[in-house]
């Protein structure tokens, strides 16, 4: 019986219905900002990993050009062992650094900014990161054109992102907007659609990254990709109209309020009957530790492959794309077929997600072959599924006016992510790069496995309760 009310929980389409905005037709959205963003930090990614391990060669290490050349080729080389070991190890710290400054301004402003959109509107999340990542864009392109600036010059280029509220806000505005233009039982669909949006522009850009690196080199490819920032920008500044009705226009000088985050926190942690509370955070905690993951391994994973593997810019892109394909497809069929038929609930098809990204984590961990990596990321099929599940999960047991107070929550948390996540990351594979490498994979399973735990005990607080329905989770006790 509290099985059969969990899936009415999730998917009845009468349940979340007080005071939700009517849904609207399907149309466009953030789904074009989206693809374009991250098609070019697919595009410029690895480019802008090399130019990073060039100039740390040669500035910081004082190695001459000619040794240092192999880190700017896109093709496989055989370059030193040694010299890679040791700039690796160098260049790890200034990643770190740039991910510090990059997350900084987007933690404190996260506390602020999902509960204060509730009363300015969500547009605002999303056009202002977008104009930092711009600026930021144009600024790197500066900076590859200028040969003197050494590996620690690159870190200014991220303030304007970080000052704009960086990805964090970029994806509180966009879930935020979507939740406020779907009804409850599309939700996951579109949830799912954005998603794909995002993995369609990270293969595009993968796909084609080290083609555009051979074809124009590593200057006019970084023009291009600010050029697709620009584009994201001037759509959603054009052709995005505001979803909240009735917003009141705002400005950045009206963010930085304190009951804003008291306001939050009362929400998110107030006491609610059937473990609502901790059914909450537990799926909170959740979706951002697997955000806390992939901020960790986000500067490694291309530096390990070269390592581990001895991969280029080629061979690390056609890697990429294929497993973002493959996440890809897995989140469409997962939704679309296996969801559809077989009536799997949103919380138990994220914990199957999770528990299939734990596996891959192992696999990547002792591979040592290019087949070890394509094998875990077809075993990762529905790893793509576990945050729009989540997410959409959340936006269901939730009233509509407490959704965007418990997704600032969890975008704060996941702000704060990035500050810690490089440093644990980076410290570790600095520390075992010479002896086990894949120690980075080890500890991305755990934590997973954590996460993984976390959704079982939300089951289990689901199935324990005799009746979960959703104005349950709406009322104090």
């Amino acid at each position: 019986m509290a099985q059969e009310n969990e899936h009415i929980t999730e998917n009845n389409p009468n349940i979340n219905s007080v005071n939700e905005t009517p849904a609207r037709p399907f149309r466009i959205t953030m789904e074009f900002p989206l693809f374009f963003t991250m098609l070019s930090v697919s595009l410029s990614g690895a480019a802008i990993s090399n130019l990073i391990l060039f100039r740390t060669c040669v500035h910081s290490l004082n190695h001459t050009q000619e040794e240092c050349q192999v880190f700017m080729s896109p093709v496989k080389n055989n370059g030193s062992h040694e010299l890679e070991e040791e700039v690796q190890k160098y260049a790890t710290f200034v990643s770190m650094v740039r991910t510090i400054i990059d997350s900084l301004a987007p933690a404190i402003l996260s506390l602020f900014l999902g509960v204060w959109s509730d009363t300015h509107g969500r547009k605002p999340l999303v056009v202002w990161p977008l104009f930092g990542m711009s600026i930021t864009a144009g600024l790197i392109v500066v900076y590859s054109m200028m040969d003197d600036l050494g590996p620690w010059w690159f870190i200014l280029t991220s303030i304007p992102m970080s000052l704009a509220g960086g990805f964090t806000a970029l994806f509180t505005g966009s879930f935020c907007y979507v939740s406020d233009i779907t009804s409850t039982e599309k939700r996951s669909l579109r949830m799912t659609v954005v998603e794909a949006s995002v993995s369609a522009g990270s293969v595009i850009g993968a796909v084609a990254s080290s083609y555009l690196l051979r074809a124009v080199g590593n200057v006019y490819l970084l023009l291009i990709s600010a050029a697709l920032f620009l584009i994201a920008y001037l759509f959603t500044v054009t052709c995005l109209s505001e979803s909240l009705a009735g917003a009141i226009p705002g400005n950045i000088t009206s963010v930085l309020d304190f009951k804003l985050i008291k306001s939050m926190l009362s929400e998110c942690f107030k006491k609610r009957p059937n473990h609502g509370r901790a059914q909450i955070l537990l799926l909170t905690f959740a979706n951002s530790l697997s955000i806390f993951i992939m901020f960790g391994q986000m500067s490694l994973l291309y530096m390990y492959t070269r390592k581990k593997l001895h991969w280029a810019i080629q061979q690390y892109t056609i890697y990429s794309a294929t497993h973002t394909t493959i996440s890809f497809f897995g989140s469409f069929f997962g939704v679309i077929l296996v969801q559809r038929v077989f009536k799997v609930t949103d919380l138990a098809f994220a914990t199957v997600a999770i528990l299939s990204a734990t596996t891959e984590y192992v696999i990547n961990a002792f591979a040592t072959t290019a087949w070890h990596m394509y094998t875990a990321a077809g075993i990762s099929l529905f790893r793509g599924l576990s945050s729009p599940l989540i997410r959409s999960l959340l936006s269901k047991i939730l009233p509509p006016q407490d959704i965007a107070k418990v997704f600032a929550l969890m975008c704060a948390i996941e702000g704060v992510s990035p500050l810690v996540s490089p440093a644990l990351y980076n410290s570790l594979y600095a520390y075992t790069i010479s002896s086990f490498p894949g120690a980075i994979f080890i500890l991305s399973s755990g934590i997973s496995g954590l996460c993984a735990l976390f959704l079982g005990f939300v089951q289990y607080f689901r199935w324990k309760s005799s009746s979960i329905v959703y104005e349950n989770l709406t009322n104090e006790s």
